[in-house]
This record gives C-alpha cells, sequence and structure tokens, in this order.
C-alpha cells in the first residue's frame, strides 16, 4: 500500500512527527479560493478534483480546476502553482515536489 503519510522529523526517543497527505489536499482546496479566476471542481463519489501522492518522501499534487472564461491560462495556473507551493511551504516546512494544474474547462 501506498505511504500515507510524509515523515517530518525521523523517529527519536520522544516519538516521530508525520502529517497525512489529507493536510496538504487541505491546504491546496483552501487556497484555491486565493485565486479569482480559479473554480473548484466539486468531488464526486469515484473522482477527487485534488490528489496528493507521497512517493520517496516527496509531495506531489495534482488539481483539476475549471477557469473563468477570458482569464489567462498560462498566468492564472502559474499564480495557483506559486501559492500551493508556498502555502503548503509556509505551513508545514514541507517543500513539494511538484503541483501540476489541470484545467478540465471553461466557466462562463
Amino acid at each position: 500500500m501506498a505511504q500515507e503519510y510524509v515523515l517530518l522529523t525521523e523517529k527519536d526517543g520522544a516519538g516521530e512527527i508525520a502529517l497525512s497527505k489529507n493536510v496538504f489536499e487541505l491546504i491546496a482546496d483552501i487556497t484555491l479560493d486565493d485565486v479569482d479566476s480559479v473554480e473548484r471542481i466539486p468531488a464526486t463519489k469515484f473522482n477527487k478534483a485534488i490528489s496528493c501522492k507521497i512517493a520517496n518522501n516527496q509531495l506531489h499534487i495534482a488539481i483539476d480546476v475549471k477557469l473563468k472564461y477570458g482569464a489567462n491560462v498560462n498566468a492564472t495556473c502559474e499564480i495557483l502553482q506559486n501559492r500551493i507551493y508556498q502555502n503548503i511551504y509556509d505551513m508545514t516546512s514541507m517543500k513539494c515536489g511538484s503541483v501540476d494544474i489541470h484545467v478540465v474547462g471553461f466557466h462562463i
């Protein structure tokens, strides 16, 4: 089974500190509200709009979004990537391996 958490400190006499991947998904979800041109896609029973993978103790996030019609796709995605990366780093001191933004449509 895939690793469901990231170790922040190695195990010592007092224990270890680890964060669940759900923490990173929640931070990315909250960050979507910061960018005006982005609309989140509601999660369904079989599909999540935000997915988080942890491989070799590195974090990889993929987000499906819709953009408002007329928004600059490259600039909006770059702003969103930077804000997600910065918020995760500020809140957890963890650097993301990658933040992938998938534009799946436009909202008119």
